[in-house]
């Protein structure tokens, strides 16, 4: 079978080279290639980048990566999703591909991908991985692209509840399914504790903006100066680089918290377990409804290694089974977070039952074969 993944926007190259991603940085659509690569499929990954000079194709782990020049940027003044590149298009029609899987629907570029794809009646897979302030809104704009999809792949409870009951899209197309995988034979808890507080991010540094809508380590400098006028003396650990972290250095000399701040810079894909692991709890900076094993790559990667998680919603903030929800309002967030490492009961539990609720449900190679399956379901009802 012969299936192209499309990951059509460039924000993940503004600091990382195309060379430097194909070949030495993870990411979720590279996994998802090589997966369904080893499993004997032809595969294809369609990325864009500012940063090249024209079109790529790079051979990697068994499929083609291939990278195209922005064409042009719409709507104007927006930092993601909003590149387009017609030649990504006409390479599309040229691999003939029997199944497209589109990664987050809510691209500026989905309202033509998903009927340039269809014409040829080939089977649509699109993937939910991240949202923006007018969600709703560009769900009833792309409702009409949204529904010449074959199947719709949701982490989110609200997600599925948007797709099937405030535009109704017919349930067998929306499918719960995680944003991302984990290798657990790699992330699962390694050595112990560290004695000291240890606070971990494991990611991108993007320029600061809104928690809502995209990672915002930016925040947590606040935080863990509150935690430290509370009386405690924590380290926080950044692993990951990107073109926010000058100004995250500068948040930190700012708050006089720099002498407790780890900056790593890039951190290698295997050496990140023993961080999850020995840290005391995972920061993982942006809105999530729920800490849950369908949402996140870091988040699933902590509690693989048995580290609670720390994330942002200001509505309805506190201690959840696997992690604590926090409010932004540092003071606030300090002491929810301060109270949840002073429950051992609690972090006892986060530890044994974390890498469990992992393994049951966002294993990469049960995924690998959960997609293999529904493709060639697609793929068949399509001749």
């Amino acid at each position: 079978m012969k299936i192209v993944y499309l990951l059509l926007h460039d924000f993940r190259f503004a600091s990382v080279g195309i060379e430097e991603f194909a070949r030495r940085r993870f990411h979720f659509s590279k996994e998802y290639a090589r997966r369904l690569a080893l499993l004997g499929h032809e595969v294809a990954l369609y990325v864009l980048s500012d940063e090249i000079s024209s079109n790529q194709v790079i051979e990697v782990d068994g499929y083609k990566l291939k990278a195209f020049k922005s064409s042009f940027r719409f709507p104007p003044h927006i930092r993601f999703g909003n590149a387009h590149s017609l030649e990504a298009m006409e390479e599309l029609d040229r691999d003939s591909p029997d199944v497209v899987h589109f990664h987050n629907y809510y691209l500026w570029n989905f309202p033509y991908v998903a009927p340039w794809v269809k014409r040829k009646r080939t089977p649509l897979v699109a993937q939910y991985h991240g949202s923006d302030p007018i969600r709703s809104l560009k769900a009833f704009w792309y409702s009409p692209s949204l529904r010449l999809c074959d199947s719709l792949l949701v982490p989110l409870r609200s997600e599925e509840r948007l797709m099937t009951r405030q535009l109704r899209i017919p349930t067998n197309r929306v499918l719960r399914f995680p944003s991302t995988g984990v290798e657990t034979r790699d992330f699962h808890p390694v050595g112990k504790k560290r004695s000291e507080l240890t606070f971990l991010y494991s990611g991108r540094i993007p320029k600061p903006a809104s928690y809502r809508w995209e990672k915002a380590p930016i925040y947590l400098i606040p935080i863990l100066r509150a935690l430290m006028d509370q009386g405690t003396r924590p380290r926080l650990i950044i692993a990951g680089d990107g073109p926010g972290l000058p100004e995250l250095e500068r948040a930190a000399s700012q708050f006089n918290v720099q002498d407790s701040v780890d900056f790593l810079g890039h951190v290698e894909h295997e050496k990140l377990p023993e961080l999850y692991s020995r840290a005391t709890m995972t920061f993982v900076p942006f809105k999530v409804e729920e800490i849950g094993p369908w949402w996140d790559g870091a988040l699933q990667e902590s509690l693989a290694c048995g580290t609670p998680v720390a994330a942002f919603n200001d509505d309805s903030p506190g201690l959840q089974k696997f992690g604590v929800l926090i409010p932004t309002e540092p003071v606030a967030a300090a002491r929810l977070i301060q109270g949840a490492v002073n429950n051992p009961a609690w972090m006892a539990s986060v530890a044994k039952d974390g890498p469990e609720l992992i393994r049951g449900n966002c294993e990469w190679s049960v995924l690998a074969r959960r997609l293999d399956s529904g493709y060639s379901q697609l793929a068949g009802l399509s001749q």
